[in-house]
């Protein structure tokens, strides 16, 4: 093929993947361009977006570099088009405010973008927080909660019942509206029958405890009597193993009907098995926390639990931020 006819055929081609991007742009369909981009250049046959010429690979690494800058290209177009919608720079939500939670000083945290939770599909209205209304709640709740108490402790319906020491139903109250799922009762817990009572139960009841001493929400006092602490089994998995499905499935109705009598106004998931037990979807907690879903009546927040804490302390930040945004949903 003579030279002009090689141009003529580069230039074609360079048409042609400008053509695409034009089409592609509205669909929204950047990152299935990119990679057909890309493997056309690895192919040595497209030139650099903007050029009339192809630019063949002449030294190895060649057909890589030549992929991220028509993949560059590509993305400069798009963003182009799209008027920079959806480039991630959004205002950033205020930064929380630094509180010594885990007894360390903490310098400020960076300002990070607010996340925005997913609405449920059939809103049911929010459960009230004010306190004559939280008084009636708590006082009816009592009876009913000491009946799934009474049948959680005599519960044989899976082989949980047979390595126990004694079932762990829930402590606390309906009163502030605020209730802690975690995941299954650790060895203390399973000792003394009450759930985070070990470690990982210390840490969060001085979480609880950093809550109301930071003022989070004005007017409504936070400890382990005003808020409710349970967990998805009621009893201990043998060597604290994960909870497997056929335990979650058969004793997740008790959880529930806590939860109907409890009426919260907001849930904080501990952990994985809680979050996708009341989310219905699986996930990692770094991807599911900073959102707000709903459960019933109740707003839902996913943070990581006070034992995964203990295991890594970076997350104390998190958590704690995650608590001030448990405190702004509650008040809104």
């Amino acid at each position: 093929m003579s030279e002009p006819e090689s141009r003529s055929e580069a230039a074609a081609i360079a048409a042609a993947v400008r053509r695409v991007v034009e089409r592609e742009v509205a669909g929204g369909r950047d990152e299935l361009l990119v990679h057909a981009v890309a493997a056309r250049a690895r192919a040595g046959n497209v030139a650099p977006a903007g050029s009339a010429e192809p630019t063949p690979p002449a030294r190895p690494g060649a057909p890589a570099a030549l992929a991220r800058r028509e993949a560059s290209g590509v993305r400069e177009a798009l963003a182009d088009a799209a008027g920079g919608v959806g480039s991630g720079t959004g205002p950033a939500a205020a930064s929380p405010a630094p509180f010594n939670l885990f007894g360390e000083p903490e310098p400020p945290a960076a300002s990070a973008p607010a996340a925005v939770g997913e609405p449920s599909a059939a809103r049911v209205p929010l459960a009230p927080v004010d306190p004559a209304a939280r008084a009636t709640i708590e006082r009816d709740a009592l009876p009913v909660l000491e009946r799934i108490a009474a049948t959680v402790r005599a519960c044989t319906q899976c082989g949980l019942c047979e390595t126990r020491t004694q079932a762990v139903p829930g402590v606390g109250s309906a009163r502030s509206g605020i209730v802690f799922v975690g995941e299954a009762p650790g060895a203390e817990e399973d000792r003394r029958g009450e759930p985070f009572v070990g470690r990982a139960g210390e840490l969060l009841t001085r979480i609880i405890q950093a809550m109301d001493d930071a003022g989070l929400i004005p007017g409504v006092p936070l400890s382990r009597e005003t808020v409710y602490i349970c967990n998805v089994l009621k009893c201990r998995p043998p060597d604290n193993r994960n909870p497997l499905p056929l335990e979650i499935e058969t004793c997740s109705p008790y959880l529930r009907e806590q939860l109907a009598i409890l009426q919260p106004r907001i849930i904080c998931c501990l952990g994985k098995f809680a979050a996708e037990l009341l989310v219905g979807v699986k996930g990692t907690i770094a991807g599911m926390r900073g959102k707000v879903y709903r459960y019933q009546g109740a707003k839902l927040i996913v943070t990581y639990h006070p034992a995964a804490c203990l295991r890594n302390p970076g997350y104390k930040r998190p958590v704690w931020e995650d608590m001030q945004m448990l405190a702004r949903e509650y008040q809104n």
